[in-house]
């Protein structure tokens, strides 16, 4: 009896193993045979897997910017070209883009600041890898100095071209004729030029072009008259130029509109307070672990579109030189967040392709519309096509919802029919019919991707994986390898420091010292900026 028992169990056993074996020799036949005859007649996306991340050498790792997070570990882009981001505020881009970009880089960066908080949260473990600045003008106060005008290497043949590029900067394009952007560039250009080689070196700043293009009547005559009579030919015929036509409406609207697109930089202001001197050189980009935080008030960020535009502009220039210095271990960043404050900045459109030699650009917009407004069709088809990677989240508004649809691609699904034809004779019964057929629909369509979870994003890396990828979005505070490198970031009330009178009347005795070189009279602690008296 103990023996037919165990004969029972030993054949249900082998029948068993057997029926397992061949499930599951049929299942892997059967879905490799799916794979294989994946119909792709309406189209072929898919969202790339675990070992499309492995492949493409996308999971995990220490080199490459941080773009967000699949299977537990972060999806990195290692490829050339920008990340361009698309998010609207308050939809987690500094959590989950810039503040971990800036906790996990090594080499230098320079970043765009609105309230602050990147630098408050960062810039204590920034300092360990070398250098910060603040270019603060949420508190001025307590600003580091960069003069603009020290970008230009006076003497040399590029003299005349660097501030021609600075002067681009300074002229934000409005008027939809280039002509009135083009005279003004000129003007300037010379004017800058001018206080170069007439004005001792303390006194060449942007404070000082604008009091001069500022003046009226004879002074202004005086002005170019002296522009005139200068050696420099180039200076002495934009001096005789604007001399001649000084009388004309047209000339007269062209220095009118450039003085009032200066007034930024005037000295009672903020931009002339910041510009008056230089604490450091923006080409030291090019070197190891020197830090810059652009900062501006968001609730005022278009005021301060001047400030953000020069500074960033002086970066991009300052990177794009570096072409003949040894290149640093590990490349620069530059990472622009609210990249619509900047305005249309040429530099960077034409420049994307260049920079990727340099640095590791991140460039934060809230939707593709800004992109479009700020450069036009088909700059900004330019633009997005040249950066080598996209993220998308938060998406609200339906037409990026659109665009992100189009761009994730289309898939080839089966379809299902069925039908029932009536007989109309006794005889005839009714006739029942079903049937499949392939079509098209997208990956996600433009309401999915406009309610997708807030949790989750949307990034394409066509040259490094060759599929969409649904990741998850950043979140630096929980992430166990960066406690204890970042601050808590408390929003207060910044400390109101009144000017003195004589700041006005042209009086410096009363004026706070301004150092003219980096280094001496300075002393950091705890990331702020403390003058030595």
């Amino acid at each position: 009896m103990l023996w037919l028992l165990v004969r029972v169990v030993f054949r249900v056993l082998r029948w068993a193993a057997w029926l397992l074996a061949f499930l599951l020799k049929h299942g892997f036949r059967q879905g490799r045979k799916a794979l294989r005859s994946r119909p792709t007649s309406h189209g072929s996306a898919r969202w790339a897997g675990f070992y499309d991340l492995v492949r493409g050498d996308a999971l995990g790792g220490s080199k490459g910017l941080i773009v967000g997070m699949a299977y537990g570990q972060f999806i990195r882009f290692k490829g050339d070209g920008a990340v361009l981001c698309v998010a609207p505020q308050g939809k987690g881009k500094g959590v989950g883009v810039v503040v971990p970009n800036l906790l996990d880089h090594k080499g230098s960066v320079i970043v765009t600041d609105p309230k602050g908080e990147n630098f408050a949260v960062t810039q204590r473990h920034r300092s360990t890898l070398g250098p910060v600045w603040r270019l603060d003008a949420i508190h001025p106060e307590e600003s580091d100095f960069f003069n603009p005008l020290s970008m230009i290497r006076k003497g040399t043949f590029h003299e005349d071209t660097d501030t021609a590029q600075l002067a681009s900067f300074l002229v934000i394009p409005e008027s939809r004729e280039g002509h009135w952007d083009t005279s003004a560039k000129n003007v300037l250009t010379a004017v800058i030029r001018h206080v170069l080689h007439a004005y001792p070196e303390e006194q060449q700043t942007l404070s000082l072009v604008r009091e001069l293009i500022a003046a009226e009547g004879e002074t202004l005559r005086g002005l170019f008259e002296e522009m005139a009579s200068s050696r420099i030919p180039s200076i002495a015929e934009q001096g005789r130029i604007t001399l001649n036509g000084l009388e004309h409406p047209e000339t007269q609207s062209v220095l009118n509109n450039t003085a009032k697109g200066m007034a930024f930089w005037s000295k009672d202001r903020v931009g002339g307070w910041i510009t008056q001197a230089s604490d450091f050189r923006m080409e030291d980009l090019s070197r190891e672990g020197m830090s810059v935080y652009l900062m501006v008030p968001d609730d005022k960020i278009d005021i301060f579109t001047p400030f953000l535009r020069v500074m960033m502009g002086c970066a991009v220039a300052a990177l794009m030189r570096s072409k003949d210095r040894p290149p640093p271990a590990h490349k620069p960043m530059l990472l622009i967040d609210e990249a619509k404050a900047l305005g249309r900045l040429d530099i960077l459109a034409t420049g994307m392709g260049m920079l990727r030699a340099y640095c590791q650009t991140v460039i934060i917009f809230q939707d593709l519309g800004q992109l479009r407004a700020l450069y036009g069709q088909e700059t900004a088809t330019t633009f997005i096509a040249g950066s080598g990677a996209q993220v998308m989240f938060g998406v609200s508004d339906t037409r990026t919802a659109r665009e992100v649809a189009e761009g994730i691609g289309r898939q080839t699904v089966m379809s299902s029919s069925y039908g029932t034809a009536a007989g109309n004779l006794s005889l005839v019964r009714a006739q029942h019919q079903d049937g499949q057929s392939e079509t098209g629909r997208d990956l996600l369509d433009a309401a999915e991707v406009r309610f997708m979870n807030p949790n989750q994003c949307i990034i394409m890396m066509p040259d490094q994986v060759g599929a969409p990828i649904k990741g998850t979005k950043v979140r630096y505070y929980k992430e166990w390898r960066w406690r204890g490198l970042y601050d808590a970031w408390r929003q207060a009330e910044g400390v109101v420091v009144t000017l003195p009178t004589s700041r006005w009347f042209g009086d410096d005795d009363d004026m706070p010292d301004a150092p003219t070189t980096a280094g001496p009279g300075y002393a950091r602690a705890g990331g702020s900026r403390a003058r030595s008296r």
